[in-house]
């Protein structure tokens, strides 16, 4: 499972927790502390399971699978991961591509700081965390693969920044994006009123994104919609059972995963989320 380097990182969990949804602001502010027992035993549990958040795992599960099929033959060079975050999947590009040089780009110069201490600790030395303001970024033809997992939402203008992602990449490079889709249906009622206070909006859609793709010289490789019925079931049941407690969460988490597994497998048709990766034409428009 995905995020097993986080397990000594405890603190930066919690504050990417607390980002998630304002429920989750109180608890995130919970200090930690390295040498209690329960602290222990979650750096425990993170190293035997990973990051015990389901939506977390299931972008992990369609980000490896999409570039594992189709990109681990390609000649990639330099690759760049917008909105990297905590930089989990900036890591695994750069184990992924050992040769390749990994920038992990963000504005959060918080969360860079962390991400520098916990590369040197893992010795990664392709790998580079750098402040990147994807609507102020103006280099040309720098990169083979462009990484951007749900950000779009957080970007009034995402069409620019598509733009800018044409720009930036060598002819025939590629961009892999995940966003969330609009106008989400819910199972559980509970959550109906779930949304994230640092959303521009709600999602893109699958077609509007391919259009809005296309137009910008990008060929479709592989559009796939995530969230579906088994993903979404296990995604809303992680988070009632996190809304209410993480000895919960962690028992059930397991479980949870293996029900996410099944999401892949599934020809999703109403999924809460897209993956899409797409090639840079051999023109501009």
């Amino acid at each position: 499972m995905f995020g097993k380097e986080y397990s000594s990182h405890l603190s930066l969990l919690m504050q990417s927790f607390g980002e998630i949804n304002e429920n989750y602001e109180k608890k995130a502010l919970k200090k930690t502390n390295s040498n209690s027992l329960i602290d222990r035993l979650k750096k425990i549990y993170i190293l035997l399971f990973g990051i015990p958040e389901i939506g977390f795992q299931m972008r992990a599960l369609y980000f490896k699978e999409i570039l594992s099929s189709n990109l681990i033959d390609k000649n990639i060079k330099d690759i760049l991961d917008v909105g990297c975050g905590i930089g989990a999947y900036t890591f695994w590009l750069g184990k992924k591509f050992p040769l390749a040089n990994v920038i992990g780009g963000d504005i959060d110069k918080q969360k860079l700081q962390s991400c520098k201490k916990l590369r040197n600790e893992l010795q990664r030395e392709n790998i580079t965390f750098s402040y990147i303001d994807m609507t102020k970024i103006k280099n040309i033809e720098t990169y083979d693969l462009i990484i951007a997992i749900d950000v779009l939402e957080h970007i009034e203008n995402y069409q620019q920044v598509l733009k800018t992602f044409h720009n930036l990449l060598r002819v025939n490079g590629y961009v892999y994006i995940h966003v969330p889709q609009p106008n989400q249906k819910r199972i559980f009622n509970v959550l109906k009123a779930w949304h994230h206070k640092d959303h521009i909006r709600e999602g893109i859609t699958k077609r509007i994104l391919e259009d809005k793709l296309k137009k910008f010289g990008f060929e479709i490789v592989v559009s796939r919609e995530t969230f579906g019925f088994f993903g979404k079931l296990a995604w809303e049941t992680n988070h009632l059972m996190l809304s209410r407690s993480f000895a919960l969460a962690g028992i059930t988490f397991p479980f949870l995963y293996m029900l996410a597994r099944f999401d892949q497998l599934w020809r999703n048709t109403d999924g809460l989320g897209v993956a899409i990766l797409v090639q840079k034409n051999n023109y501009a428009k």
